[in-house]
């Protein structure tokens, strides 16, 4: 049995690869994230991030990959909005 490590050196076994690969492949399809895009990574590293600390259950990390997509969608397009009413007021 091989044994992946991050970065930060926390240990990942084969299995747990799996699971992290299918979930990020899941969520990326759904929300038409490229995979080769900062959102993907930062995908990636949170869902990392939850495995480590124990969310370990393939749907509910599922869903909280779900909704940290839907929530960095949301921040950036209120931030889209707050621009294009900032150059707004400007004119």
């Amino acid at each position: 049995m091989a044994i992946h490590f991050d970065q930060t050196g926390f240990e990942f076994a084969p299995e747990q690869i799996d699971i992290l690969q299918k979930i990020f492949d899941r969520i990326c399809f759904e929300t038409r994230i490229p995979r080769h895009d900062v959102r993907a990574d930062r995908l990636a590293k949170f869902l990392m991030d939850e495995f480590k600390v124990g969310n370990t259950d393939e749907m509910a990390l599922t869903e909280c990959g779900r909704w940290f997509c839907k929530r960095a969608s949301t921040r950036q397009s209120d931030a889209s909005h707050e621009q294009h009413s900032q150059r707004q007021t400007r004119h």
